[in-house]
């Protein structure tokens, strides 16, 4: 166990604003992260972690590093996202392992959070390595290689299982370079990533956001146009059908270069 003094960190706003999907709340947090567990609370502006995974990968992990002084200036652009910086200040985005976010993004399509960490659950339990009595990791592509689309029912993934099997074949036989993808621009990502089966523009940029940390990077979804549109709805002269893709161009240009953490934030907003 080991404590990590933190600046500008909101713990339970972090993890509780829908970017991750194994993290639950039982006085500590507790979460399966690189394969190994972490135990995390926060009292004051103290970080008290009990893992086996060293400070470095936690501070990496949580984005400690970022300078959310400089963040914060860039995207307090107006008098309506203001206060949500105040409200949940301390809010971090997340550098989560590329192929668990790109398949927790794949089961998140059309679905609800409460469904989407039902069936990640089921999934790790079905075919990743137990770490301890009720917490498993999040299973390999080579692990999902050779199963079976029946066995995958039983983790309830419905129409998205045949996708996550496509792409664990694709990354595991080297004929997808996920993990090039660091390497790539925030458009050129986007664009590979959405070569992959049942990955749309909004799944690509939750993934290229929340695991390669493309900041400029705005994924929309419902919420995120609702408040949009509540927001800033007078900005959008598109059609209905493009208008997601007129928002994201907006928040870019508006938010600058870390738009990525004005979409947290409003997201928040919106789910509260």
């Amino acid at each position: 166990m080991y404590h990590i003094n933190t600046n500008d960190f909101d713990l339970d706003h972090t993890l509780s604003c829908g970017q991750v999907f194994r993290w639950e709340k039982k006085g500590w947090w507790t979460g399966v992260v690189n394969g190994a567990i972490i135990r995390a609370k926060q009292e004051g502006s103290e970080l008290i972690i009990d893992s086996s995974l060293d400070e470095k990968t936690i501070l990496d992990y949580f984005r400690l590093d970022d300078d959310m002084d400089k963040i914060y200036a860039s995207i307090n652009r107006d008098e309506k996202i203001a206060p949500l910086i105040k409200k949940y200040i301390g809010l971090r985005l997340i550098r989560q392992d590329p192929w668990e976010c790109l398949v927790s993004y794949i089961c998140s399509s059309n679905n609800t959070i409460r469904n989407i960490a039902n069936s990640i659950r089921l999934m790790c339990e079905c075919f990743g390595r137990e770490i301890e009595s009720g917490y498993y990791s999040f299973p390999e592509p080579q692990a999902l290689t050779h199963v079976e689309f029946c066995d995958m029912e039983q983790c309830r993934l419905g129409f998205r299982a045949p996708r996550v099997l496509k792409i664990a074949s694709q990354v595991s036989n080297c004929e997808f370079d996920l993990y090039g993808i660091t390497d790539l621009s925030y458009r050129e990502g986007r664009e590979e990533l959405m070569k992959i089966d049942g990955v749309g523009h909004k799944i690509a940029d939750c993934v290229l956001l929340f695991a390669f940390g493309k900041l400029e990077s705005f994924p929309v979804d419902t919420h995120i146009e609702q408040i949009m549109e509540r927001f800033y709805g007078d900005k959008f002269k598109g059609s209905k059908s493009k208008k997601r893709e007129e928002m994201a161009e907006f928040a870019r240009g508006y938010f600058g270069e870390y738009c990525g953490y004005a979409q947290e934030y409003l997201y928040m907003e919106d789910l509260s």
